[in-house]
């Protein structure tokens, strides 16, 4: 869900719904598969170059890790117990039929590695106290799964094990893993502590059937006024608002994550730059006056976004009726939202669903959200360092990183896993795996929590007339600086 927080929190809230009540049991959110459309959607985005498949235990050399009296068993035969934990039930579930296959990968190189899975809290702030907790006591298990915005936080805190001189020494990771998101998880002190499970990537989401019903145009929007200027059309056409970018408090951190960062990225200003949040800036204030001008144009649905769970009215019921004509959305949406077994099918989804990019202030250049979504890692109290790096490398290729991506409707974030099953036959998958070499993104520093918060009020004054774009932007300035400490914040002209 990267991948963030609150892309995450989409996969949950849309998992949930879409498992229905047998798949979602236990959880207050849940986040697993789906099934398998049997078209490609038509996103008309450039390619990267593919390269040949992997195989699912790619062989490279085990370099060795730093630590304190570490028991190296995992190159001799010598037994290793590891232990793995993960929390969602999904996903522990595709786990455990992994596991037995990569022992059985290990016994074939001549490594006897066994591993017991562990299953923490289902419920997100649970499993990540839990965590917390784990490494803080030196008592976390060896290797884990989360999200990629705790990795700066936990790296820091060296609870994480220190894996660039692995990952220098295994050829996948230069040849195969898109550079972009080796960016990502490489740290402000250079280094590796995690390895991409899989990539968020995000976009428009549009009916395409009413639109060419109304005869309004379907192709690429480039600028703000120019999406806006469709859906203005669109909207005096039905009656209806017909453009979503989340909003306001109710969503929480989405409104951030899935509309407001999305806007910010299309803008010229930066958001964090040199170790500081940029609180006041010409971008910001022209996404809060785009917010005011969609409200002002009867696009937005503001009344479903003061309810307690607004993606139910807009992306679960207004999108699927054909009224909502555009929303944000993620790969997962395919699957999760609207597929056959999603929380609102779409019948003949392939047909009436299309993407765009999100365009740009100034119509200068398209894009995609494209980042790292969840990681593996090891913790720094492993005593198998090299046997937690096995693992890690195991999950991380062919067959394993396949299924996974499947499993919860994610890009793969190498590019060599299009032709293994069964990512091989998803293409909207491939197809949206494919946008990230050309994608934007935004790594999440510490304090993006408040931010999250100054974005949800500054929005919710805007979408209730409270607050024009101009004096949002003030309000966001102010807020953001008394959270987040003058120290740690800074203004553009």
């Amino acid at each position: 869900m990267h991948a963030h927080r609150v892309t995450r929190r989409m996969f949950l809230r849309t998992l949930a719904l879409g498992l229905g009540a047998s798949g979602a049991a236990g959880l207050l959110s849940a986040c697993g598969g789906g099934a398998t459309p049997t078209a490609t959607p038509t996103t008309g985005m450039a390619a990267a170059q593919a390269s040949p498949a992997a195989t699912a235990t790619s062989a490279a050399p085990a370099a060795t890790q730093a630590a304190a009296t570490p028991t190296r068993a995992a190159t001799t035969s010598q037994p290793v117990k590891l232990t793995l934990l993960e929390h969602q039930k999904p996903r522990v579930d595709l786990l455990k039929s992994l596991l037995p296959k990569f022992e059985d990968a290990m016994k074939s190189q001549g490594k006897n590695i066994t591993v017991e899975l562990q299953e923490g809290p289902a419920e997100d702030s649970e499993f990540y106290s839990k965590l917390t907790l784990d490494f803080s006591a030196g008592t976390a298990a060896d290797v884990t799964s989360f999200g990629y915005d705790r990795v700066a936080q936990f790296a820091s805190s060296g609870y994480l094990l220190d894996l660039t001189q692995y990952v220098n020494a295994w050829p996948d990771w230069k040849a195969h893993f898109y550079e972009k998101l080796r960016q990502q998880v490489t740290q402000s002190d250079g280094k590796v502590y995690a390895i991409p499970r899989e990539a968020t990537i995000m976009e428009l989401f549009y009916r395409k059937d009413i639109l060419t019903q109304l005869n309004i145009p379907t192709t690429q929007p480039q600028s703000w006024k120019e999406l806006l200027d469709r859906m203005t059309q669109a909207t005096k056409a039905t009656g209806k608002p017909s453009l979503l970018f989340p909003a306001g408090e109710s969503w929480g951190g989405g409104t951030f994550a899935e509309g407001f960062i999305h806007l910010m990225l299309g803008t010229d200003s930066p958001l964090y730059q040199n170790g500081k949040w940029v609180v006041r800036s010409p971008g910001l204030t022209a996404v809060f006056t785009f917010y005011q001008q969609m409200v002002e144009a009867g696009v937005l649905p503001v009344q479903p976004l003061l309810n307690p769970e607004p993606w139910v009215p807009t992306k679960y019921q207004a999108f699927p009726k054909g009224d909502l004509l555009c929303t944000t959305g993620g790969t997962w949406s395919w699957i999760f939202d609207w597929g056959p077994k999603g929380a609102a099918p779409i019948d003949g989804l392939f047909d009436k669903v299309a993407t765009w990019q999100f365009p740009t202030q100034n119509g200068n250049g398209t894009f995609v959200y494209g980042a790292v979504g969840w990681v593996w890692a090891a913790s720094a109290k492993t005593k198998y360092p090299d046997a937690a790096w096995e693992l890690i490398k195991w999950l991380a290729s062919g067959e394993a990183m396949a299924q996974n991506a499947v499993t919860i409707g994610a890009a793969a974030p190498r590019d060599d896993i299009q032709s293994i099953a069964p990512y091989s036959q998803m293409p909207f998958l491939i197809d949206a795996e494919k946008q990230l070499t050309n994608s934007r993104s935004f790594s999440y520093p510490p304090g993006t929590d408040k931010i999250e918060q100054a974005v949800g009020e500054a929005t919710q004054a805007v979408i209730t007339k409270a607050k024009n774009g101009q004096q949002a932007a003030d309000q966001f300035a102010q807020q953001a600086t008394q959270l987040l400490g003058s120290s740690n914040v800074t203004t553009m002209q």
